[in-house]
């Protein structure tokens, strides 16, 4: 099936901002002091390149630059917020910060499996989805899902049980 591409974990995994470009060959390189090229021979990135960012918990003026240099270039921002902790300030701070460069932002809750029952997940959804288009002054696409339960299915996980209200298939499509 598929292989990781990124390191991930229950606590942050870098303090490096990464872009994933296409390769044939898997590598790694560092491109600039602060930044990781990880090229994979995945199909979706023959046409974009993903540049993932530390977390809003990172020092502020890494995502400063990382803002300024990055977010004028994109097409659109997936902003990634968790489940059992959704929009913290330090999200919301971010999230305004790159508001006022005009870009398609796309709102993904993460993590919806901590949450055992679907009111929680869909009271939760509600709660992002208010605050963002508070913050932004329009209403974001918002959605719900469970990346590792994804990741599972992905990988042929037989015993993958699937998250009631996961839009990751939304979300892909």
């Amino acid at each position: 099936a598929g292989s990781r591409v990124l390191e991930e974990g229950p606590t942050p995994t870098t303090s490096r901002l990464q872009i994933l470009r296409y390769a044939d060959t898997p590598g790694r390189h560092i491109e600039q002091e602060s930044i990781d090229v990880v090229s994979a021979p995945v199909p979706l990135l023959r046409d974009l390149d993903i540049v993932d960012t530390p977390g809003t918990n990172a020092i502020f003026r890494e995502h400063e630059r990382l803002t300024n240099e990055f977010v004028p270039q994109a097409d659109l921002v997936l902003f990634v917020t968790s489940a059992d902790r959704p929009f913290t300030e330090s999200e919301r701070a971010f999230l305004e910060n790159i508001r006022d460069w005009g870009k398609k932002i796309v709102v993904v809750i993460n993590k919806v499996d901590v949450l055992d029952r679907a009111d929680d997940r869909e009271q939760v959804k509600r709660f992002v989805a208010e605050h963002a288009q508070a913050l932004l002054g329009s209403k974001p696409e918002v959605f719900a899902v469970s990346a590792r339960a994804a990741l599972r299915a992905k990988m042929g996980d037989a015993d993958a049980a699937p998250v009631t209200g996961d839009q990751f298939a939304d979300l892909e499509r």
